[in-house]
């Protein structure tokens, strides 16, 4: 793996990790949380196709982005992605 390739892995969960701000808006994690994420699933995703010697480690990079991001904005206690329910006092 390449110098290239790691900035290749790392611009995909960038690119994604915004993608997701834009989509989820005020609902999702802020910007640079969701950057980090992206990016975190992008070489996750990437560590564990090199680990299993598997080809498309691009794909499997973006699939991880998506998947980490997906998990976070759905599981986040504050204000759920899913949900449109709204309450009179905040949540903690």
């Amino acid at each position: 793996m390449t110098l290239m390739n790691i900035l290749a892995y790392i611009t995909i969960g960038l690119v994604i990790g915004w993608l997701s701000r834009i989509i989820t808006k005020e609902r999702g994690v802020t910007m640079l949380p969701s950057l980090a994420f992206g990016v975190l699933g992008a070489v996750a995703g990437t560590a564990i196709v090199h680990i299993l010697g598997l080809a498309g480690a691009a794909f499997y990079a973006a699939v991880g982005a998506v998947g980490i991001l997906f998990t976070v904005n759905v599981f986040r206690q504050k204000k759920p992605i899913f949900t449109e329910t709204k309450t009179d006092k905040p949540l903690k």
